[in-house]
C-alpha cells in the first residue's frame, strides 16, 4: 500500500505491523493450494536448487492444517448451543433483524460464529452496522421511520475482515475511546463486455457521514458519492480476542501458525528426501559405454560390457535422513496437537479478560474470557441497530456458552481411569467423579448398577467373568 497523504488507500502504522501476522494466518486458512501459491515465503528454495525441482517439491507437499483444525474446534465451543437471545432485546429487533441479520439469510447465531472465528484467528474483526440509503420523500417534509418501514428498509450487519480496515483513528471523548476516522477498502466487480473487471473503492467513515472514493482517469482518486448517516458516531464495532492497542494485537494462534509453517517446510523437505531415496542411482566402474554403445536399463535386459573388470552397483540412500525427518515431523505434530487445550485451562484471570470477565466465575479460561468480550461486542452492534431504528431503549444482549469444564476435565477423568485400573482409588470414588463432571447423571444408582453388572453372563466378557468390589 502507498504512503501518500492524497491517496485514501494509505495504510496506518498499526495496519502495516499487523499485515505480516495476518498473511501467515490467511495463507494457512487458505489450505494446501494457498501455501503452494505462497512459494518460498514459507518454504525457502535452496541456493543451488533448480527452479523446476523446487516447484516439483512444493507441488508434492500437502498441508497438515492444525491452525484451521484448532480454530474451528475453539470456535465451536462458545456456539455449541444456540445463542441465548436476551429478554432485553426490543421486539422490533427480534422480529425484523435477528433471523436475517446480514440480509444474506444468516441469523444472529450463524453470523456471530463467523465474526467470532475471524476475530479469534486474527486478533480482532469488525462489524459495520449499515442501513440502505432511502429514497427521497416529497419536498417540504422530513423522512420518518415509518417511511423506512413501509419501504422495507432496515439496518443490517456487514462482517469486515481486519485487513480491510486500512486506517483508523480514535480519540477519548468523556473517557471513552471513540472512532473519529475509518477507511475501509472494498472490492467490487463491473461488467466489461462479456467479462468482468475487479475494481477497488475506499469507504471513508466519520461521525455522521460516509464518503466513497474511487479512481478515475490517470488513476486519480476522488469522491464519487457521499451522504449523512444521522448518527453521531461511526457505526463500526470491533471485537478483540487479544488487544494491545487500537486495531492492533497478537493473533491468539500466531505461535501455532509459526509451528504449522515449520511443519510445512519440514514436510516439503521430507517429501523430497523420500523421492530421492526411492530412486537409487546406478553406478559403474570400468564401464565402457558411449553414444554408439548406450547403456539400456529395464526389465528382461542384461548388463554387459567388453571390459572384463567392469562392474555395476546401486548407490542407495542409507535412510538416516528419512528417519530424522520423520522424527522432526512427529515432534512438531505433538507440539501442535495440544495447543488448543491451553485456551481451555482454568486460570485466575487471563491477559485478555475484561473486568467483567475477571469477576465471572465461569470466565476463568482464555477462551471463556474471549467469549465474554464477544458478548460485549454483540451488545454494541445491537445498540447501533437500535439507534438506526430510532428505538430509544437498549439494543439488548445475547449470550454464548462460556463454561467449557467438560473439555477442561477430560484429561483429569483419564487420570482417574488409570488410577482405578491401578486400584489407587475405589470404584465408588471413580463413579462419584463421573457424576460431578456430568459423565453420569446425578440420579445414577451405584448399588443398583453393581447388582446389574454382577448379573451379566460371563460370556459378555470373554468367558472370564468379573471380579468387582463395591468400593474397597
Amino acid at each position: 500500500m502507498p504512503e501518500d497523504k492524497l491517496d485514501p488507500t494509505t495504510t496506518s502504522l498499526s495496519h502495516r505491523r499487523m499485515s505480516t501476522k495476518w498473511n501467515k494466518i490467511e495463507a494457512l486458512l487458505g489450505g494446501t493450494q494457498s501455501m503452494r501459491d505462497a512459494g518460498d515465503t514459507f518454504a525457502p528454495q535452496h541456493q543451488y536448487e533448480p527452479e523446476k525441482a523446487y516447484q516439483a517439491r512444493i507441488a508434492a507437499t500437502t498441508l497438515l492444517n492444525m491452525v484451521e483444525q484448532t480454530l474451528d474446534s475453539l470456535t465451536s465451543k462458545p456456539f455449541s448451543d444456540p445463542v441465548v437471545i436476551g429478554d432485553d432485546i426490543p421486539e422490533l429487533i427480534k422480529n425484523t433483524i435477528l433471523d436475517d441479520v446480514d440480509l444474506q439469510g444468516n441469523n444472529i447465531g450463524i453470523f456471530g460464529r463467523s465474526w467470532f472465528r475471524e476475530g479469534l484467528a486474527k486478533s480482532f474483526a469488525h462489524v459495520l452496522v449499515d442501513h440502505p440509503r432511502p429514497m427521497a420523500v416529497q419536498e417540504g417534509r422530513s423522512r420518518t421511520l415509518n417511511d423506512d418501514r413501509r419501504e422495507g428498509l432496515r439496518p443490517y450487519w456487514i462482517l469486515i475482515k481486519p485487513e480491510n480496515v486500512i486506517f483508523a483513528r480514535a480519540q477519548y471523548i468523556n473517557g471513552v475511546e471513540t472512532l473519529i476516522h475509518v477507511r475501509i477498502i472494498e472490492e467490487f466487480t463491473v461488467q466489461d463486455g462479456f467479462s468482468e473487471a475487479v475494481k477497488q473503492r475506499v469507504r471513508v467513515l466519520e461521525p455522521g457521514s460516509v464518503q466513497i472514493w474511487e479512481q478515475g482517469e490517470k488513476k486519480k482518486w476522488s469522491v464519487t458519492d457521499q451522504w449523512d448517516t444521522g448518527l453521531p458516531y461511526i457505526p463500526l464495532v470491533t471485537y478483540y480476542s487479544n488487544r494491545s492497542g487500537l486495531m492492533e494485537g497478537k493473533p491468539p494462534l500466531l505461535d501455532l501458525a509459526d509451528k504449522n509453517i515449520e511443519h510445512w517446510s519440514s514436510a516439503s523437505e521430507q517429501r523430497n528426501v523420500l523421492t530421492v531415496a526411492r530412486f537409487p542411482i546406478l553406478g559403474g566402474a570400468g564401464v565402457m559405454h558411449d553414444e554408439s554403445n548406450p547403456l539400456v536399463l529395464g526389465p528382461r535386459r542384461a548388463l554387459t560390457d567388453s571390459n572384463p573388470d567392469s562392474k555395476y552397483y546401486y548407490i542407495e540412500h542409507s535412510g538416516a535422513a528419512i528417519e530424522a525427518g520423520r522424527n522432526d515431523l512427529q515432534d512438531i505434530e505433538q507440539q501442535m496437537a495440544g495447543y488448543g487445550a491451553e485456551f481451555l485451562k482454568k486460570k485466575p484471570g487471563g491477559q485478555t479478560a475484561t473486568a467483567r470477565a475477571l469477576d465471572s466465575a465461569e470466565s476463568s479460561s482464555d477462551l471463556s474470557s474471549m467469549a465474554v468480550m464477544f458478548e460485549d461486542a454483540m451488545a454494541s452492534a445491537l445498540q447501533m441497530t437500535a439507534d438506526w431504528m430510532n428505538i430509544k431503549d437498549s439494543g439488548g444482549s445475547i449470550e454464548v456458552v462460556k463454561d467449557y469444564s467438560e473439555d477442561d476435565n477430560s484429561k483429569g477423568l483419564e487420570l482417574l481411569d488409570k488410577a482405578r485400573a491401578r486400584r489407587d482409588i475405589s470404584r465408588s470414588s471413580l463413579l462419584d467423579a463421573y457424576k460431578r463432571h456430568g459423565v453420569l447423571p446425578d440420579d445414577f444408582d451405584e448399588d443398583k448398577d453393581l447388582v446389574a453388572i454382577q448379573d451379566e453372563p460371563p460370556s459378555l466378557f470373554g468367558g472370564s467373568g468379573l471380579n468387582i468390589d463395591s468400593g474397597a
